[in-house]
């Protein structure tokens, strides 16, 4: 979507964790759903010429100059990666500091953190639109608002001027805590670049994440022990913090015969890998909208996921099975979709179906484009 005769719109994007996806030399873990869905759209954003894109990302040392020019994108690794006491004073001077460099028309931002209330102060101060983005229920459900780091964040998200959720449900949960209705509020899905699938390998049946406890990895490699005769393949990113319970999963895989154990595959790769499963298992307590959904149905993958299913999309498209936190029913339903043929296909289908329809990157982008638009237009009321 492009407009003519109008005012290239300065956009600016704060995305902590998401240096390693825009540099592809950089070894150490993205930020998550998060950050992925930050780095998608600032591509989509960087290809429109009413546009002009910056993106603020963590320093993970490997460059001496810190601002670059990536992919049309000026990326400015400024922000401390390490949790010292100095440091966090040298992440508030450096938010302040380079959005007052950058100057931006709009500032984006995903994921509840003091960050959040940062940027909201400045675009309160500097008369600058912010739009925050729903990562997680616990946005919008009172959780991340407590203690002394939740307090940012809720004066972050209260003045933010527009807030963008991943769901209907993630807007029912915000209504419902601060007991009012939003007018500044609405859903924008997340999007991916979806091709045709031509060939199907059906090789493995496939878990992603980060190693914590939400995510419950464990319980993927209890049901590879169930199907002996399958190939399970579990990708599972350490955190630092959280690094002792990444050992256990780890220790327990390597005693799988059939589960083969991945520590880390790079963004740009991770596609190979959902090209070649044939499921797709989530085990999570909780999530947003996992980006890892949208990676398996825009492949042909059937989800079966343990407790997560976001507006119900799983149940009412037929993409998969959602096992209401029942871990033999997972079993039962995995066993099912394997030795039925026609129905593996038929959700199979479906799940390309649900991607195009809803999650495609172009459609998307454009969402955006005019809540961005639209947002720089309206006056600050002081």
């Amino acid at each position: 979507m492009c407009y003519k005769n109008t005012k290239i719109i300065k956009v600016c994007i704060v995305s902590h964790w998401g240096y390693p996806l825009y540099n592809k030399k950089c070894k150490d873990t993205f930020g998550g759903g998060s950050a992925v869905q930050l780095y998608l759209l600032s591509k989509a954003f960087a290809n429109n010429k009413n546009f002009n894109i910056h993106i603020m990302t963590g320093n993970h040392d490997m460059t001496k100059n810190r601002i670059e020019f990536i992919e049309n994108i000026l990326l400015y690794s400024i922000l401390p990666i390490k949790r010292t006491f100095l440091n966090y004073f040298r992440y508030i001077l450096n938010i302040f500091k380079y959005l007052i460099l950058i100057n931006p028309d709009v500032v984006i931002q995903r994921g509840s953190g003091v960050k959040t209330g940062l940027i909201a102060l400045y675009c309160k101060l500097f008369k600058k639109k912010f739009i925050y983005s729903v990562a997680s229920a616990k946005d919008v459900n009172g959780v991340s608002e407590r203690g002394l780091k939740g307090k940012f964040f809720k004066f972050g998200i209260d003045n933010a001027d527009f807030i963008v959720a991943q769901n209907d449900d993630h807007i029912n949960e915000l209504e419902t805590y601060k007991q009012k209705k939003f007018k500044n509020l609405k859903v924008i899905r997340s999007g991916y670049e979806i091709n045709e699938i031509d060939i199907k390998f059906n090789e493995s049946i496939l878990w992603v994440g980060r190693a914590i406890k939400l995510k419950r990895p464990d319980l993927f490699l209890k049901l590879a022990q169930k199907f002996p005769n399958e190939k399970f393949i579990i990708i599972c990113y350490k955190r630092k913090k959280d690094i002792d319970y990444w050992k256990s999963i780890y220790n327990e895989a390597k005693k799988i015969f059939n589960l083969e154990f991945i520590e880390f595959v790079p963004f740009h790769k991770i596609a190979n890998y959902f090209k070649e499963a044939k499921i797709f298992i989530n085990t999570s307590t909780y999530e947003g909208f996992p980006n890892t959904f949208i990676q398996a149905f825009m492949n042909k993958i059937p989800v079966i996921s343990l407790n997560v299913d976001p507006d119900d999309i799983i149940t009412e498209n037929k993409t998969g099975f959602f096992c209401n936190d029942d871990f033999n029913k997972m079993e039962e339903n995995l066993k099912l979709i394997l030795e039925n043929k026609e129905l593996y296909k038929q959700y199979s289908n479906n799940s390309y179906n649900y991607a195009k329809k809803n999650h495609d990157i172009k459609k998307i982008s454009d969402e955006w484009f005019l809540l961005i638009r639209e947002q720089q237009k309206k006056k600050k009321n002081y």
